[in-house]
């Protein structure tokens, strides 16, 4: 998606839409120092905005304004607007929204305040573009990652991987600027990776995040996904993902948006929103939580060997899946799910887009053994509810009425006519 073209942005608030900017590398992933302004106005913002310590950034709209809004998206409230060539003072960064501006396409938005938030696709920033720094949950400022190797050095590897390329070393304590993070080969008892500019990888188990972790993106992952306007158009975003992930699977497609619809309430459900997880997909056994997903460390890092050389092991995580499935969708769960993340007391798979998670999704409803009645059913799809309900389906005593209620008053049925 994208936002209005420049001639539609002169006359009206703008509504972006955003993709990830590019950042320069920097030599062994360190975070290059960045500029602070002398001086920065505000349009309509608080006065507690001002912070010395804040990046300079310069709103250009093409002589139109662009909102300021309470989250990192173009569905959340509109704050204020701030006019072309306003000077704001940048505190951090998040990942949100996809926004096409006039200086670039960008799925980062900037903190300029409490609840505050810009697009970065319609900053300018002189000279160049700088390493902005991630926030912090909540009201956080800016967080630093600093490399915990005990004395020693950090490899820096070519992908998520101890037994990758070597293509250098930071030193301890060094800053390091962290674009996203990623499920790899366990090294010191964790499969979190952090990606450097670059395509450059470090293993997260010898970096120290100061004072807090920061919502990281997942390397490949599509930007936070604002949902549909109304359930004619939820149901048409989903169409393709569900016809191809019943055409590997045999799960009727009707059943598979009826069940998205459920779970992610149209969409707006906050793992839908920003790890495209449309099923409440869990992620177990729990030993394959901690092994992929990685975790804010509270203290100093564990004694270890020294991470200039590889375990002597290099294992990949355990796979994601329910217990149910069998060993073929297990491999083939692994491979879709990038990770896991934590949502309230539940640990739940995020995923590259939403096509991903329909066919990961699908995948595990096909390979359980106890479904096998039900995918004998699959040209019905309401007795293959019933029979997915008589084989002890999770979803409560009710699911199967829930989503025929839901496949009749949409007419999804008319999605497997296609098949």
């Amino acid at each position: 998606m994208s936002a209005t073209p420049r001639t539609v942005l002169r006359t009206a608030l703008l509504t972006p839409f955003l993709l990830l900017a590019a950042f320069p590398a920097a030599p062994a992933g360190a975070a290059p120092p960045w500029p602070r302004p002398a001086a920065a106005v505000f349009g309509g913002l608080p006065a507690g905005v001002a912070d010395p310590t804040a990046l300079a950034a310069r709103v250009n709209t093409d002589g139109g304004v662009v909102s300021v809004r309470s989250g990192p998206a173009t569905d959340k409230r509109a704050m204020a607007s701030l006019g072309d060539d306003t000077r704001v003072a940048v505190h951090c960064k998040v990942w949100g929204e996809q926004v096409t501006g006039t200086e670039r396409r960008s799925a980062h938005w900037v903190r300029i305040g409490a609840d505050r938030y810009l697009p970065d696709a319609y900053l300018a920033w002189p000279p160049v573009h700088p390493e902005v720094p991630w926030c912090g949950a909540g009201g956080t400022g800016a967080v630093t990652a600093r490399v915990a190797a005990g004395g020693s050095v950090l490899n820096v590897r070519r992908e998520a991987g101890t037994r990758a390329a070597r293509l250098g070393t930071v030193d301890d304590g060094q800053v390091l600027a962290v674009q996203c993070q990623a499920t790899g080969e366990q090294a010191a008892g964790s499969a979190g990776w952090l990606r450097l500019p670059g395509n450059r990888y470090v293993a997260e188990a010898f970096v120290r995040w100061f004072p807090q972790r920061p919502w990281l993106p997942w390397c490949g992952q599509e930007p936070v996904r604002v949902p549909p306007a109304s359930s004619h158009d939820f149901v048409e975003q989903a169409t393709g993902p569900a016809r191809d992930a019943a055409r590997a699977s045999g799960v009727p497609a009707s059943v598979l948006v009826a069940q998205a619809v459920h779970a992610s309430d149209w969409g707006r459900a906050t793992v839908a929103r920003r790890d495209h997880n449309y099923f409440d997909t869990a992620c177990a056994p729990p030993v394959a939580l901690a092994a992929a997903t990685p975790q804010p460390p509270t203290a100093a890092p564990p004694t270890a060997p020294a991470p200039t050389a590889s375990p002597a092991t290099a294992i990949s995580p355990a796979p994601m899946t329910s217990q149910a499935a069998g060993p073929q969708v297990r491999r083939q769960a692994a491979g879709i799910a990038l990770g896991c993340r934590a949502y309230g007391g539940a640990s739940l798979r995020a995923y590259r887009d939403q096509a991903d998670s329909f066919a990961d999704h699908a995948a595990l409803l096909a390979g359980a053994p106890q479904h096998a009645k039900a995918l004998a059913h699959a040209g019905d799809p309401e007795r293959f509810m019933r029979e997915l309900q008589v084989a002890n389906y999770a979803g409560g005593a009710r699911h199967a009425d829930r989503i025929i209620e839901l496949m009749r008053r949409y007419d999804l049925y008319r999605l497997d006519a296609a098949r």
